[in-house]
């Protein structure tokens, strides 16, 4: 078997103090992690590149008691030393709740070797995603949802300890497998609960985190007649238990012929309505409403 050329490559770039052989390092792309009596590791190990710098790797299983007793037995099973520095992909279910979040929390925090930029996502279906899915294929589809339709989250464990630490909800993307990887909506991580978020109302959770960049609201008035509004810009400021939030919109057609006081006022009331379930805060709405052609 070939050794790591490309990794060989990268350990020197990054200036590692200790040298240890390649063939004696578990390089580690995708891991999975669940939690009943024991946790359990399905962990992505990179066997050899190929020519084409595809990596072939092989799924490993494991037990332990706890994240680091798991980590050392996979470590056992391979008779190697564990590598994360090249980890791109955290799967977690729903048994992973608040102690579980803050034991991997800290074993990441705690490994010197590992990066805070990896995608976390939640699935029920663990092993199937690491046994037929390439890590890029998921980084990829998440990245274009979230920017596309907003009906996806890209979570890294950066964002995920901040928010731990500061006690607010945790947002995960949410991944089924049925023959493909589908986005399944979002999941609210808070208060040891798991709650699935779906369809249209995950773009609320990226509108409420300041994620949209632009995002799309129609409303029909009467026979097949439309306002067409574009969300330009949004932000998000939470001051003395109350919500702020300040937009600049676009008009792109309207065909009901409503002044800019009534498109406010529609629009404010439609925030309003679908914000509630997702804060217990008062809203405070501001807009700049522009036609079409107005620049200024």
């Amino acid at each position: 078997m070939k050794k790591i050329l490309l990794l060989f490559i990268i350990l020197f770039l990054t200036g590692c103090n200790s040298y240890v052989e390649l063939n004696n390092l578990g390089v580690i792309n995708s891991i999975a992690i669940e939690k009943n009596n024991n946790y359990k590791l399905y962990a992505s190990i990179i066997i050899e590149v190929a020519e084409n710098g595809n990596p072939k790797t092989k799924i490993y299983e494991i037990e332990g008691k706890n994240i680091i007793e798991s980590f050392d037995n996979l470590s056992i099973s391979l008779n190697k030393k564990i590598y994360l520095s090249h980890l791109d992909l955290l799967i977690i279910n729903d048994s992973i709740k608040d102690n579980e979040l803050l034991e991997i929390i800290n074993y990441f925090l705690n490994n010197n070797e590992t990066r805070e930029d990896f995608l976390i996502i939640t699935s029920n279906d663990l092993k199937k995603i690491l046994e037929n899915t390439k890590w890029q294929e998921i980084n990829d589809l998440i990245r274009i949802n979230h920017t596309e339709t907003s009906k996806s989250i890209y979570t890294t464990m950066y964002d995920l300890m901040n928010n731990y630490f500061k006690k607010s909800p945790i947002y995960l993307t949410n991944i089924k497998y049925d023959q493909n990887i589908n986005i399944n909506g979002i999941t609210k991580i808070y208060h040891n609960k798991h709650q699935l978020i779906q369809n249209d109302k995950s773009l609320f959770i990226n509108y409420l985190l300041n994620n949209i960049e632009t995002y799309k609201y129609n409303f029909e008035c009467d026979n097949n007649k439309y306002l067409y509004l574009n969300i330009l810009t949004s932000n998000t400021n939470i001051i003395n238990n109350t919500l702020f939030i300040t937009n600049e919109i676009k008009v792109i057609n309207n065909e009901c012929n409503l002044n800019k006081k009534d498109i406010n006022k529609l629009f404010n009331n439609y925030l309003k309505s679908n914000l509630k379930e997702f804060t217990n805060k008062n809203i405070n709405i501001e807009n700049t409403i522009r036609s079409l052609y107005e620049n200024n």
